[in-house]
């Protein structure tokens, strides 16, 4: 079933627009194809974007193989082979139909007994069974008698490919076996089985086949060549040239699935090996490089970063990854492209449903949709399907609240409806069960890096660290943290995995609850910020830990100490640190902010910064002018409620400051937050 999102998105639309490009082809020799790969990790969209391009793409030759579940299933490349060349062949009005005699009659030859102990007497039942190609064309009933026949009298029948065989070697395209077979078949491997008469190629074909894996392998490889030998010649005639507008193309899902892998190096080499373009368009989709992506990058002398396939939000431009292979990663949905979404989900609401109470609730619902998502695929239909099957009486920040809530009883009353668990089960799909049950701890840290590195987060996990050590290097499951560039978990993953840990329960015997629970992670974090120096990670984990006067002495030291934009950047890093639900789901924003702040101690300087410390951690942010958000929680207050409460205490910093530059970086800061963040 086709996802009914997919292909609607500018990203979809982008990529689908260079498919496009590529597919469609001018009068004249063929050009090299490139094998298009698509690469983004769990979640991205992958498999519902190639079913998208399996449906528009109907009209020309097209195969669509997951070559995950061959693998599963005990298949060989050679399986995905056939069913790519089966697919193809399929019937198109207006276009010639698609004919592989020599892929079919290898493996005809392949699937055929013969005599093992006598070369001589295999050749003369290859031949036996060729026997009408000598004067005459092939019918289909006639081959498959050929076929059927010689495999009987062996007591043996064709490797589960007899239903595909037959169709292949007719294919629409009636050919002599004799001359012009032997000709397509001479543009099969080098270093193939011997060349002479085409029943003494097919013995030695067959021997290889059933014989060691290396000679196996170069069977495989005769049949590769063998495959594209037949798509070239299919669009050598000036008929062809005239009638074959397309290129074919390819869909291939779960490249990186040994099978696909398998598959793809075959294809490879064989395009390399004969150094003549074919038309077949391959477009693969890996939620892993793949080891053929990355020889090829190894080749080409430096690892590229696919996320720079995007040089515009609706512009694809895939990187090279050696000379026949480009490469892109599927980027997140932007905001745009979230809010877009978010208002197909409103129209499909039940009469008489509540709306969010804003002044434009498209813009509010696509805004906080994506500040919990940051635009992940997967992330955003689940919690957009989620907030629309909620009950129609129900109200929006409810709704937003219950939409991502743990399952697990750590939180009452147990919320309905919620795609946390799935989402988060997606998510960790790849990763063992043991890293799974620790990676909530991992959360607790700004980076990956620096929870790797707090040895008493990981104390007796030696093994579990080394495969997080792997998680940390995956970049198509890591995003780079903006204040340090570092590799750090995408911010869906971040917020489930804290509402994970927030939930565990302390061991016993642990002062601080152990490093599995929420106070002892952020206290192991906080352990090692203090032996380091840093006294900024202090703070947030300070914070993070309920302690909101240590985080308000160091911001108010700072202030003494350091410019307005300095100050600034450290303020808006610490607001962004974790906060617990204490087992409940979130209270209205400005209750909190009230309880927080209490009445507020110390000079009008240090009260100023109290309240805009707690609001700020409470409420979410705008977007900065041109940078990357860090982690941030919009689900304290979805309606920026204290968004007035942060103008006034930003102004009230700025009166006794003399310096003017100081005074117009706090005055632009108050500005930001005079319009909401969905405006």
């Amino acid at each position: 079933m086709v996802d009914e999102r997919a292909g609607r998105s500018e990203r979809d639309i982008a990529v689908r627009r260079r498919v496009a490009e590529t597919l469609n082809r001018q009068q004249g020799p063929l050009r090299p194809l490139p094998v298009l790969m698509l690469l983004g990790p769990r979640g991205s969209g992958k498999t519902a974007f190639t079913g998208h391009l399996r449906q528009w793409a109907q009209r020309v030759p097209l195969a669509s193989i997951d070559a995950e579940p061959v693998g599963e299933h005990g298949g060989t490349p050679i399986d995905v082979l056939i069913e790519t060349a089966f697919q193809l062949s399929a019937h198109h009005d207006g276009i010639p139909r698609l004919g592989f005699p020599a892929l079919g009659s290898l493996l005809a030859a392949v699937g055929t007994a013969v005599d093992a102990r006598s070369r001589e007497q295999a050749v003369r039942d290859m031949a036996e069974a060729l026997r009408a190609g000598r004067a005459r064309e092939h019918s289909y009933q006639e081959l498959q008698g050929i076929v059927d026949g010689v495999a009987q009298l062996a007591g043996l029948g064709l490797p589960g490919w007899s239903s595909v065989v037959v169709p292949l070697v007719q294919g629409g395209v009636r050919m002599r076996l004799g001359l012009r077979l032997r000709r397509r078949l001479a543009e099969t491997s080098a270093s193939g089985p011997g060349r002479g008469a085409t029943a003494d190629f097919l013995v030695g074909v067959n021997r290889l086949y059933h014989g060691y894996p290396a000679q196996r392998a170069e069977a495989e490889r005769v049949l590769l060549d063998s495959f594209l030998a037949d798509l070239r010649a299919a669009y050598a005639s000036g008929r062809a040239d005239r009638l074959r507008t397309t290129h074919c193309l390819a869909l291939l899902d779960n490249a990186d699935s040994s099978v696909g892998e398998a598959f793809l190096t075959l294809l490879l080499e064989s395009r390399e090996r004969s150094g003549r373009p074919d038309p077949l368009l391959v477009v693969a989709t890996a939620r892993r490089r793949p080891e053929t992506l990355v020889r090829a990058e190894t080749g080409s002398g430096h690892r590229p970063d696919y996320r720079e396939s995007w040089p515009q939000s609706a512009r694809f431009r895939p990187l090279p990854a050696g000379p026949l292979l480009v490469a892109g990663q599927l980027r997140d949905l932007s905001r745009r492209e979230v809010e877009a979404q978010a208002a197909a989900a409103l129209d499909t609401l039940p009469a008489g449903s509540v709306l969010p109470r804003t002044d434009n609730a498209v813009q509010w619902l696509g805004w906080i949709v994506y500040e919990i998502t940051r635009g992940h695929p997967a992330g955003t239909a689940a919690v957009l399907d989620g907030l629309r099957r909620m009950p129609a009486d129900l109200p929006w920040d409810a709704r937003v609240h219950r939409c991502l809530a743990p399952l697990d009883g750590s939180v009452q009353p147990v919320p309905a409806l919620s795609a946390g668990p799935g989402l988060l089960e997606l998510l960790q799909r790849d990763c063992s069960a043991q890293l799974a049950r620790l990676m909530p701890r991992a959360a607790a840290g700004v980076t990956l890096g620096r929870a790797e590195t707090c040895e008493s987060l990981w104390e007796g996990q030696e093994p579990v660290l080394r495969e997080f050590v792997g998680y940390c290097a995956d970049d198509l499951r890591t995003v780079p943290e903006p204040d340090e560039g570092l590799p750090a978990l995408h911010r869906l993953t971040r917020f489930l995995l804290l509402r994970r840990l927030d939930g565990a329960p302390e061991e016993d015997g642990q002062e601080d609850g152990g490093p599995g629970s929420w106070k002892g992670a952020h206290g192991a974090l906080r352990a090692a910020a203090v032996a380091r120096g840093d006294r900024r990670a202090v703070a947030y984990h300070d914070l993070a830990l309920d302690d909101l006067g240590s985080a308000v002495d160091y911001l108010r030291d700072r202030f003494d100490e350091t410019g307005a934009d300095e100050w600034c950047a450290d303020l808006a890093w610490l607001q962004r640190a974790p906060y617990r639900w204490d087992g409940a789901l979130p209270e209205a924003a400005r209750d909190r902010y009230e309880r927080l702040v209490g009445v507020a101690g110390g000079d009008p300087a240090r009260r100023a910064i109290t309240r805009l410390l707690a609001a700020g951690w409470i409420t979410p942010h705008p977007r900065p002018d041109g940078a990357a958000q860090p982690y941030g929680d919009p689900l304290g207050d979805p309606y920026a409620e204290l968004y007035p409460d942060i103008v006034e205490e930003f102004l009230t910093l700025r009166r006794p400051i003399g310096n003017e530059h100081d005074r117009h970086v706090l005055l632009r800061m108050a500005q930001r937050y005079e319009r909401k963040p969905w405006w």
